[in-house]
């Protein structure tokens, strides 16, 4: 009957214990680290590493999935924090909004610097101008649908569990 489907599906298809879920979230978590961190910033905004195009390709899709960026934008937004780091025009600057709304507000400073199309346009230079990046990653209307596709597959994966997960993804 319904309910016992219901109860049985709970925990999602993969119907983990609590420290597999745990060791997901956290392998997760750690999996977008490294993306941003070697494919964000090492490879794309400052070219200081080159990695494989299948890489490349990988972490621009995980990093759609788990945060909704594109590569054009974040590079974007990043490059012009080096170009006007702590004064006017840097888009996290504690010292331009204070340490308290960049910490806690500071996906919503990014976004809003990513929504300008002059600094994408002058400095997301060398970055991904491909149909995926246009049509996919970076489209206005379409940029999160990567997230709203992660959070179903947790829910569908990992059932109630899922929701906790997400929070701390999205976090």
């Amino acid at each position: 009957n319904r309910v016992n489907f219901i109860f049985e599906h709970m925990y999602g298809l993969l119907n983990l214990g609590f420290w597999g879920y745990v060791a997901v979230t956290f392998v997760w978590m750690q999996v977008t680290l490294v993306c941003v961190t070697l494919y964000f910033h090492r490879d794309q905004a400052h070219r200081a590493c080159d990695l494989h195009p299948a890489v490349r390709h990988l972490c621009r899709f995980w990093l759609w999935m788990n945060t909704g960026a594109s590569t054009r934008s974040w590079v974007a937004v990043h490059r012009k924090h080096h170009a006007n780091c702590e004064r006017e025009g840097d888009p996290h600057s504690p010292r331009i909004y204070g340490l308290k709304t960049v910490l806690l507000e500071g996906a919503e400073l990014y976004r809003g610097s990513a929504r300008d199309p002059e600094a994408i346009d002058k400095y997301a230079k060398g970055t991904p101008n491909d149909w995926l990046e246009n049509n996919l990653y970076h489209h206005p209307t379409r940029s999160y649908f990567g997230i709203w596709a992660m959070i179903v597959a947790d829910i569908v994966l990992f059932g109630l569990p899922g929701i906790i997960m997400i929070a701390f993804q999205l976090g």
